[in-house]
């Protein structure tokens, strides 16, 4: 085996909220300001960690977030120079987004349901989880222009979209072509083709690379998973929670932050 790209999604993978990080975030590196408030944590060995990893040219961040998202990101030094954003939907170079890779994916989207009627839709469940769950604040509904739509859920609006309620919308959804995840307080309405293997295949042939390895912790990340040839997936997250398994994603012995750590050891020993 040549050389490989390693790929990896961030959150509750490689950087971790207060709520995932399972540990004392006092003890953490902050690697995300948002609002005036730190958001975002890795241990302080993972930082260190990944600054050979971004120095090594060879790690591709691979994130849901959109492009304005990822940017809040810190790292130990440069960015590293590719990253795909918005689930494949956006790759940037240098920070700045190819226009060749967006065209081509506005072309595999045309045959989903109109993004419109999803964000209708999830205004529509929106409307319903307020009314599930008394005194709770109004969900936000957004959506990353001609790609996919989200909700952010309020405190106690989870539980009431557990279920039948969320069962109705995966099933209504699969027929317009999108797949549904529950990620912590979001819910995400992704077309089928857009998929973070499609844009990480891409980087691979630009580089020259003979493969990659990859690490996730979400149903999007499956895709991304599969396709790799290792794979890592951390000891907690929508995968785990779901029962997924492959056999070419091996669990993490660690949860939360370590498991990010873990995580990112892995992935520099892969490249180097």
């Amino acid at each position: 085996m040549g050389r490989l790209l390693a790929a990896s999604d961030l959150d509750q993978t490689l950087v971790f909220s207060a709520r995932s990080a399972l540990a004392d975030v006092e003890r953490l590196v902050a690697v995300e300001e948002y609002e005036g408030r730190t958001i975002s944590w890795v241990t302080p060995p993972a930082w260190r960690v990944l600054g050979d990893l971004v120095a090594s040219g060879w790690f591709l961040p691979v994130t849901t977030r959109t492009p304005e998202q990822y940017r809040r990101i810190r790292w130990p030094q440069r960015p590293p120079r590719h990253a795909v954003c918005a689930n494949g939907g956006v790759l940037l170079v240098d920070g700045a987004p190819d226009a060749g890779w967006s065209a081509r994916v506005r072309s595999r989207l045309a045959g989903c349901a109109p993004l419109a009627d999803v964000h209708a839709r999830l205004q529509q469940l929106a409307a319903e989880l307020l009314t599930a769950a008394p005194g709770s604040q109004e969900p936000a509904v957004r959506v990353v222009p001609d790609l996919f739509g989200y909700v952010v859920l309020r405190e106690g609006q989870r539980p009431q979209l557990e279920g039948p309620r969320l069962g109705e919308l995966v099933a209504l959804l699969d027929g317009w072509g999108y797949g549904v995840s529950l990620q912590g307080r979001k819910l995400y309405a992704v077309p089928r083709p857009l998929t973070k293997s499609a844009a990480v295949a891409e980087v691979v042939e630009r580089r020259g690379a003979d493969g990659f390895v990859a690490a996730g912790d979400s149903l999007l990340d499956v895709d991304l998973l599969v396709a790799a040839d290792r794979a890592r997936r951390p000891r907690h997250g929508e995968l785990l929670r779901t029962g997924w398994e492959h056999p070419g994603a091996e669990l993490t012995t660690a949860a939360g932050a370590a498991a990010g750590e873990e995580i990112a050891r892995w992935l520099l020993a892969s490249v180097t």
